[in-house]
């Protein structure tokens, strides 16, 4: 059972307000510490500091405060302090893959009351040096992103208006060294989580605990709005032109030297660069998760 519990808030999320804090805290009957983060990266230094004091950190916002707090405890002299993810994002993929439908009252109710944490994975980004928690995706997601975040729309009313135009580029894709797909391509989304943009079950096989990353690679035989549909339920894995697999190193290339179109955890990267390698990085993180069967049942 968690004695001392620390909170770490991102009020630049979505869903984030003093009250929403208040309420966690309130929750929490016990000691518990607040700490707001001002700059991209604070998060990563709280958690990391957090490890000497306290039994529990849970982290409020979205799917980037969460990768930011298991990046901190991950990488500090003791990585073994769990980490609850309470959803107040835009999208909360990462959350919807922990938990399902749960609510976070409950889930934050099973984490006080000592429930046994998984070991989830995480990836790095090679060329970056950078720790991945749900997941990283090239091609048509980064650009709704951006598109989303420039003209100051909804995610979805960015996917909807992107969809019609969208141009797939020239990619490959290597697994372990392995070329799995070669040519126009849609999108390449790779991770642990299974959901992305909080509605599309990219990943519908992944375990966050298997020691291995997922990649799920679409290409141009479909329409973008028909794949769209279909990745809400996971049934694009069985259609012609999708290609799924796994490994410990996943290599996403674009062949026109254009920069690729990428992000981690909804951040996209102002890069220009044409490639990307994510290696997994096992046992990572302590995590507080919903039981496997209750996931895989949401």
């Amino acid at each position: 059972m968690a004695d001392r519990v620390l909170i770490i808030a991102n009020p630049a999320a979505g869903g984030v307000s003093a009250a929403l804090v208040w309420q966690v805290a309130r929750r929490c009957r016990r000691p518990v510490s607040v700490r707001w983060t001002s700059t991209p990266g604070d998060a990563v230094d709280i958690a990391r500091a957090a490890t000497a004091s306290a039994d529990l950190v849970l982290a409020v916002g979205g799917d980037g405060t969460a990768r930011e707090v298991a990046a901190g405890l991950a990488t500090a002299w003791h990585h073994t302090v769990p980490m609850l993810v309470v959803p107040a994002g835009t999208a909360n993929s990462l959350y919807r893959t922990l938990w399902g439908e749960t609510p976070w009252l409950d889930a934050v109710e099973a984490a006080l009351s000592g429930a046994a944490p998984i070991r989830a994975d995480l990836a790095r980004v090679l060329e970056l040096d950078r720790l991945v928690l749900a997941g990283a995706c090239a091609g048509f997601p980064p650009q709704a992103i951006h598109e989303a975040k420039t003209r100051e729309v909804s995610y979805a009313a960015a996917l909807a208006s992107l969809a019609d135009r969208y141009e797939p580029y020239p990619g490959r894709v290597l697994v372990d060294g392995l070329i799995v797909h070669s040519g126009p391509t849609m999108l390449a989304n790779v991770g642990g989580s299974r959901f992305r943009g909080g509605a599309y079950e990219l990943l519908p096989h992944s375990r966050m605990d298997d020691g291995l990353l997922d990649v799920c690679v679409i290409g141009a035989e479909h329409s973008t709005l028909e794949m769209l549909r279909l990745t809400q339920t996971g049934a694009h894995v069985d259609v012609p032109g999708v290609v799924y697999a796994r490994g410990h190193r996943i290599r996403v290339e674009r062949l026109d030297g254009h920069p690729l179109w990428f992000e981690h955890d909804g951040e996209v990267l102002a890069s220009p660069r044409g490639s990307y390698t994510l290696t997994a990085v096992p046992s990572a993180v302590s995590m507080i998760a919903a039981p496997s069967a209750a996931v895989a049942a949401a």
